[in-house]
């Protein structure tokens, strides 16, 4: 596995879940940075899993940090977008929607299908089986659906 190139997988997921592209890039930088500092997990064949599992530990740790937002570090979107306004108004529904669903469904859906994991690698960075992961993501995905229509 190339981790080089997981950079930029990770960096989607770890968006998702903080919904900051700036703390997202931070938490991937100190992700890596853990990750090489260990030893531990480097010929197992599972460094995947492992560098997800620092990367999902690091977001948690920020929701569980105070959040001190002033009303003057709220900026108007960028003029000039490359999405069109259907585009913007189909990608609010989605997250909308996927803000609704379980914690445990959202991080499911968004590792498989924004970080583009395995479900055998989703499992190994949540703890389950892949048949459990199977299943969860299929719930998720009615759920999600369900939320859509």
């Amino acid at each position: 596995m190339d981790l080089q190139e997981q950079y930029s997988r990770l960096l989607r997921y770890c968006f998702v879940k903080t919904k900051d592209r700036y703390l997202a890039e931070d938490i991937v930088q100190e992700s890596y940075l853990r990750f090489w500092q260990s030893h531990s997990y480097r010929d197992t064949g599972r460094e995947m899993a492992y560098l997800y599992t620092i990367a999902r530990n690091l977001c948690m740790d920020e929701f569980r940090k105070p959040v001190h937002v002033s009303i003057e570090e709220c900026t108007e979107p960028e003029a000039g977008s490359r999405y069109g306004p259907e585009e913007v108004i189909i990608q609010e529904a989605v997250r909308e929607a996927m803000d609704k669903l379980p914690d445990d469904l959202r991080e499911i859906i968004a590792l498989r299908y924004v970080s583009e994991l395995s479900a055998a690698d989703i499992g190994k960075v949540v703890g389950m089986s892949r048949f459990a992961v199977h299943r969860r993501l299929k719930e998720g995905l009615a759920l999600l659906k369900k939320e859509l229509t």
